[in-house]
């Protein structure tokens, strides 16, 4: 893999990761790239972010103490103990060597707006809290993944946080309620229902939650 670049047939894996403590490289720090450090922030990650000169919010994160900026070239030692890099300086030759740097490494890299040059991509994600969709073309069209992405957003409203957070809750407890694995099985064939759960009043989600709940597991429990 060292040293290849990734044609545009690739086929990518999707997969959500757990960034909680794990350090992340931004190399570059421009408007581009403080936007992924702070997504990278959001994750939990830990941020180096190395890069000459910075614009005012990457340099309000690291007054802040929430990035660690390295004030200079990108060098290959930069990418030891990260979990993931990002390039976004801009530069095509800066670029090229973070990319390879990162393939001899055997870490994910993925360089903003050079499809060639990523083993990974970021897709275009809508969020309700822990509710989260994610939308990749590939890197072929990000503008389409974001129209898809804004779609999403006028179909799952603020309400689905919450569900989230409230499903989670009975999935904890529910063992106890219904100990037969099949019936817990029925329990979420009848209680998820995204017509229903469209329709809720965002000032009483989980009164009505709870309500549903119930009503499922009055039916299946002896």
């Amino acid at each position: 893999m060292a040293g290849e670049v990734h044609d545009s047939e690739a086929v990518f894996y999707p997969v959500f990761v757990d960034l909680r403590g794990r350090l992340c490289l931004v190399v570059g720090a421009g408007k581009i790239a403080a936007r992924k450090a702070r997504s990278l922030l959001e994750a939990g990650a830990r941020v180096k972010v190395v890069s000459p000169e910075a614009v005012e919010a990457v340099e309000r994160l690291a007054a802040r103490g929430l990035v660690q900026w390295q004030r200079r070239a990108f060098e290959p030692g930069d990418i030891e103990g990260c979990l993931l890099v990002i390039g976004a300086t801009g530069n095509p030759e800066v670029n090229r060597r973070v990319f390879e740097a990162a393939e001899r490494a055997g870490i994910l890299a993925n360089i903003v707006d050079v499809p060639e040059l990523c083993n990974f991509i970021v897709p275009s994600v809508m969020k309700r809290g822990d509710f989260q969709v994610a939308v990749s073309t590939g890197g072929a069209s990000p503008v389409l993944a974001r129209e898809a992405r804004r779609r999403l957003e006028r179909s799952f409203g603020p309400q689905y946080g919450k569900v989230v957070g409230l499903l989670a809750k009975l999935r904890a407890s529910l063992k106890q309620r219904l100990p037969a694995e099949e019936k817990r099985r029925r329990f979420w064939e009848a209680m998820i229902d995204l017509d229903y759960f469209d329709n809720i009043n965002p000032e009483r989600v989980e009164q009505e939650i709870m309500e549903r709940a119930e009503r499922c597991l009055s039916q299946l429990e002896d």
